[in-house]
């Protein structure tokens, strides 16, 4: 029985929602250091993610392996809420291919936390959460995609994302003790499913002149849900006299464990001079369709001659909340500091704000979050001919961001609300680096 109780009480509670880690904090070791600018700029794997049509424009078989990590300190009236650090193993590669004019390419890239490669968190009910960053940085990303470049103008590529969703269900079968619970006996059988959901992203890539390209790159949303059910069938009572025979008790709880809205990004490269390139994105999150994440139940009861005693009120509909559209704009820069015949130099910078798609927190619901500024830094060392076995290039890129939370208020509508008014901050420290090895 306490274990039944036990299980009620994990899937009723309500989950946070949010987008994935690379949405959140970037891929690769180039692409942060310049604010994610990289929809007509993304020189290595990161194509996988920002625009897959550049991967077309390689010339050569790339891999890239790297390390990133992210540290939250997320506040609530000065109190540190302990979100979860995001750090992991980011890998892509590339190889390029010819179908008689056409230059293609097929490639992969993949973001692995090493601390879980899944994980649903329930939180009570009315408890505060950055409704942005709970769930998200503990997600394993995973794209592949294929590219085709056009003539010297045009490329175009696509391809399918992975992220895992969970399934679980408990089942208690045999006799509930009555009116001595610890006179049960009862089997307990755990089935628990990590399954795959594919969203599309694809990207065109225009080279409208030597020194200026223009991208656009398209990713679909998608709805993580985390369904659990609960089964009790049982006799309840004595063994010898039990009180209900073959009786029923089943739960099923919905809850929305991670969203990601749909993503529009228009780019640029603008290669100012033979030192410098200026990039710039325009993001449209299409938050407006995020549901509330909290926990949706069923509960089917048969307690055989006391069904007419039971009376299970209709679960009342969540509110709406309200979340809207946002555009983030993202400028990143690159200079070459260095070059010679064996080595190359590069710095770089960017900057992006993101404002909040979540309104201030008025009444019962708490999704917190905050308008973000991003500053980002990096350094890129390219080595040429520094192997006999490896005469290809070899780049190798550190990167470090820092992303601040504006200060937020929220005021409650009600006097007597049980959590009351606060105040959000924080910030976010960013650090990565990673590897191109050219073939």
């Amino acid at each position: 029985m306490r274990r039944a109780l036990l299980a009620l009480a994990v899937v009723a509670l309500p989950h946070a929602a949010a987008g994935n880690p690379v949405d959140a904090f970037g891929f690769g070791g180039r692409a942060p250091a310049m604010a994610g600018a990289q929809t007509a700029a993304a020189a290595d794997g990161s194509a996988n993610y920002y625009n897959p049509a550049l991967l077309a424009t390689f010339d050569d078989i790339r891999i890239d392996v790297g390390y990133q990590t992210a540290v939250p300190s997320l506040f609530v009236n000065g109190l540190d809420l302990g979100v979860d650090s995001s750090r992991g193993i980011a890998v892509a590669m590339s190889a390029p291919g010819r179908i008689g004019k056409i230059q293609l390419a097929l490639a992969g890239g993949l973001f692995l936390p090493d601390q879980h490669v899944l994980r649903a968190r329930a939180l009570e009910a009315d408890k505060p959460r950055f409704a942005l960053y709970d769930n998200r940085p503990q997600r394993l990303f995973l794209g592949a995609n294929l590219a085709f470049r056009i003539g010297n103008r045009l490329a175009v590529g696509g391809g399918i994302a992975y992220m895992a969703k969970t399934v679980a269900a408990v089942d208690l079968v045999g006799r509930l003790g009555f009116p001595d619970p610890n006179d049960s006996d009862l089997a307990l059988a755990i089935d628990a499913d990590v399954k795959e959901i594919r969203y599309p992203q694809a990207g065109v890539l225009f080279h409208a002149t030597p020194w200026l390209d223009l991208g656009l790159s398209y990713r679909g949303g998608y709805k993580l849900i985390l369904e659990n059910t609960v089964r009790v069938l049982a006799d309840v009572g004595r063994e010898d006299d039990p009180v209900v025979e073959d009786g029923r008790l089943e739960l099923f709880a919905l809850a929305q464990d991670l969203f990601q809205p749909e993503q529009w990004s228009a780019g640029l490269a603008a290669q100012v001079t033979h030192r410098l390139l200026i990039a710039f994105d325009a993001s449209l999150h299409r938050w407006s369709r995020f549901e509330n994440p909290a926990t949706r139940i069923e509960l089917d009861i048969d307690a055989g001659m006391f069904n007419d005693l039971i009376d299970i009120p209709d679960t009342p509909p969540l509110p709406d909340p309200h979340y809207h559209d946002i555009v983030i704009p993202r400028l990143g820069a690159e200079y070459r500091l260095f070059e010679s015949e064996r080595r190359d130099l590069d710095l770089r910078a960017g900057y992006s704000y993101e404002p909040t798609p979540v309104p201030e927190q008025v009444g019962e619901s708490n999704f917190i979050d905050n308008d973000k500024h991003t500053l980002s830094a990096g350094l890129g060392l390219t080595l040429r001919h520094w192997t006999d076995i490896l005469p290809r290039p070899l780049r190798l890129d550190v990167f470090g961001a820092v992303t601040l939370l504006a200060p937020r208020s929220h005021h409650k509508i009600s006097p007597v609300d049980p959590v009351g008014d606060y105040r959000s901050s924080g910030r976010l420290v960013q650090l990565g680096f990673s590897s191109t090895w050219h073939f």
